[in-house]
């Protein structure tokens, strides 16, 4: 009778280091992806820095797909806009967009943007 006694313990006390074996890999696997995460969206920031200066050097018309902070939370929607980018003469961290439509000066930040692509280079322009 002693025997299955101690043979229920040690199958409670393998359940359990099974149960926390699975605990701490999950938790390790799932801070492991969450450093990745945030490694990618690092250099997807740093590609989409890298676009914005080759444009501005370019003077080079661009797409851009925007959401700004307010966009974000009232809906799952980017803005798209087309035109060319200038550095903000005071503050590196907002961008000036001259959109080709219709001449409308923005100021956007690079932050918010999500996408961009460089559409034409305009040899014309100084």
């Amino acid at each position: 009778m002693v025997s299955s006694n101690r043979s229920v313990n040690s199958e409670s006390e393998n359940s359990v280091k099974k149960f926390t074996r699975f605990i701490s890999r999950s938790s390790q696997r799932f801070f492991a992806s969450f450093i990745d995460e945030e490694s990618e969206k690092e250099k997807q920031s740093n590609r989409i820095l890298q676009q914005i200066n080759q444009a501005i050097t370019q003077k080079s018309i661009v797409v851009i797909q925007y959401r700004d902070d307010l966009q974000e939370k009232a809906a799952n929607r980017f803005e798209t806009l087309v035109g060319r980018i200038y550095q903000h003469a005071t503050n590196p961290d907002s961008l000036v967009i001259k959109l080709q439509k219709d001449n409308q000066v923005r100021m956007i930040s690079a932050k918010n943007i999500k996408k961009i692509s460089i559409i034409r280079n305009n040899p014309n322009l100084k």
